[in-house]
């Protein structure tokens, strides 16, 4: 049996991106735009940290108009384009 890996999904129409764990032949949706998504690449942790995450949570903050999280060190939102708040 293949063990779930995590994987950075994509919505191809809308470019939105999720992180999931994803099972080889299984279609995963995007549960606000019912668009279905794509995996674009496969997470990988950073040794010696037992984190799977990209990036710490930390270091991540929400968009104020999209919600899609992006990092702190972000202007513009890659997702929606409007540029940030300076923290």
């Amino acid at each position: 049996m293949n063990e779930r890996q995590l994987y950075r999904m994509r919505a191809p129409a809308s470019g939105r991106e999720a992180i999931a764990h994803a099972e080889p032949g299984t279609t995963y949706v995007d549960r606000e735009t019912g668009e279905e998504m794509v995996p674009v690449a496969m997470i990988l942790p950073l040794a010696p940290s037992a984190s799977s995450l990209p990036r710490e949570p930390e270091n991540l903050r929400a968009c104020s108009r999209c919600d899609q999280l992006i990092g702190i060190d972000v202007s513009d939102c890659p997702y929606c384009g409007l540029r940030q708040r300076p923290l």
